[in-house]
């Protein structure tokens, strides 16, 4: 019996290594999933990484991707400026843990959520991103049985056909991704590449958004005690969003926002009603600003900095 258990021990020892060997991520800058839209996130992070502090870091889901211009706001406010904002998938806490890991003392971090976003996101966009960019791995916590899934199945399925692919010099042709690809955001973390011309977007019949407390408060708060014990300044500001949505809600953002009032303890630098735009400045979905919205996003965000003396205007 024992010997018996003694070898079953081995096989398993065997076979986890195994595994691990043919699973790892060798080459995570040439998966085929580098070059669609989370690709950025490498990009993102080489260009924080690089510049000095003190520096201004917006973070948030794709609304803050496709929603500043970082070169005008960095020209406004003599600072440089970093675009964290990827996806909303991530989860706040997900996104709040990535500005914990690159914001530096003396640094200004500005937050821009969607709204009601979920604290904890989606466990597979998680995962493949922490498959392109590894570091990502600390922003999050995987339960044990996810991290068996991805061990025993997933990585095995997305990293070893990488591996063999590079190692034999087999290049895949890139699918048509259009403007959600890597090469669509600039050093700064913005997405810039032209949209398509679409018709301007039909919100009519958009489900309205019921209220509730929002549980990321908390996530929030704790971010701000780490901001502080950290010397980062930190400022929230309100999503853009269209204006027939929020007025649709608009009782629903009321509320929202007095819970923000009364129990946020990072500054809101603006109102809901504020961070609306005319339904024709969004593209595709109800968080993604056109160039032109883009534009008048940024415009508005710099007023919101100068106002309230944030960063180095002259």
């Amino acid at each position: 019996m024992k010997r018996f258990v003694f070898n079953c021990v081995v096989f398993i020892i065997i076979a986890v290594v195994i595994v691990g060997i043919l699973n790892r991520n060798y080459f995570p800058s040439k998966l085929p999933m580098s070059s669609t839209y989370n690709g950025a996130i490498i990009d993102k992070h080489n260009y924080a990484d690089r510049i000095k502090s003190p520096r201004i870091i917006f973070c948030g889901g794709s609304n803050v991707a496709f929603g500043i211009n970082s070169l005008e706001i960095a020209e406004a406010t003599h600072m440089p400026v970093v675009n964290l904002g990827l996806l909303g998938g991530l989860g706040l806490n997900f996104i709040l843990n990535e500005a914990k890991y690159t914001a530096r003392p003396s640094d200004i971090v500005i937050i821009s959520t969607e709204y009601y976003l979920s604290p904890e996101g989606t466990y597979n966009d998680k995962a493949d991103i922490e498959r392109i960019f590894p570091p990502a791995g600390k922003y999050f916590t995987p339960t044990l049985a996810q991290i068996m899934g991805d061990f025993f199945i997933e990585d095995l399925k997305k990293n070893l056909p990488n591996t063999l692919s590079v190692l034999a010099h087999i290049k895949k042709a890139e699918p048509n991704l259009g403007v959600y690809k890597r090469s669509s955001f600039n050093e700064n973390g913005d997405v810039v590449r032209n949209f398509v011309p679409v018709p301007a977007m039909d919100f009519s019949a958009a489900k309205t958004t019921n209220y509730g407390y929002y549980e990321g408060i908390k996530s929030l708060n704790d971010f701000k005690l780490f901001a502080d014990q950290h010397h980062i300044s930190v400022y929230f500001i309100y999503p853009c969003y269209p204006t027939s949505l929020y007025y649709g809600s608009k009782k629903t953002f009321d509320r929202m926002a007095g819970d923000f009032t009364m129990d946020l303890k990072v500054k809101v630098l603006n109102t809901p009603e504020s961070a609306s735009f005319a339904d024709s400045l969004f593209y595709n979905t109800e968080f993604h600003l056109t160039p032109r919205g883009r534009e008048l996003r940024t415009q508005r965000i710099i007023s919101l900095l100068k106002n309230n003396h944030i960063g180095k205007f002259r």
